[in-house]
């Protein structure tokens, strides 16, 4: 059984109108969120074979943060097809993960964060900034076709914390 965390990147800003999507860096309440989910972490002692990380500013920060708190041990890879990724490219990033990793962190954006959770699990969920979320996953190979074949087992909002 393999397991596999989202989590989209937490809040960003707005404020430099100049500044394209890609270089939006965390607000104060994204820092925050990321202390949340840091100590989360450490609390519950998850740790992760290998972390796939968009390359974008705000994604960049949220998993150093979380990393740098939560001292988990797992191999980081920053993948530029990951920001801005469709449905079918996330699918096809985990598939063309090694099948020693059993547990994976995927930190991305909307919808695609969205939309694979609901393709995985079969369920609706809102996932808004920093949301966290754990899926098992009845597969062997992160090549197989994982449609349908997860379980949520819980989705963190820090702001609910």
């Amino acid at each position: 059984m393999l397991t596999l965390y989202l989590l989209r990147h937490a809040k960003s800003s707005w404020d430099d109108a100049t500044k394209p999507d890609f270089e939006r860096p965390l607000t104060h309440r994204g820092r925050k969120a990321c202390a949340t989910i840091s100590e989360f972490i450490q609390e519950k002692g998850i740790d992760f074979d290998l972390v796939l990380v968009s390359t974008s500013v705000r994604t960049r920060e949220t998993i150093e943060l979380i990393k740098e708190r939560a001292k988990f041990r797992g191999e980081v890879r920053y993948d530029e097809r990951i920001y801005e990724a469709t449905l079918s490219q996330l699918l096809e990033i985990i598939s063309q993960i090694d099948n020693d990793r059993q547990t994976v962190l995927l930190v991305g954006h909307n919808p695609g964060i969205e939309e694979l959770l609901a393709l995985l699990t079969g369920e609706q969920q809102h996932v808004t900034t920093a949301n966290f979320a754990k899926i098992k996953l009845k597969a062997t190979k992160w090549s197989a076709n994982l449609a349908n074949k997860g379980t949520l087992e819980w989705i963190i909002r820090p702001k609910e914390i």
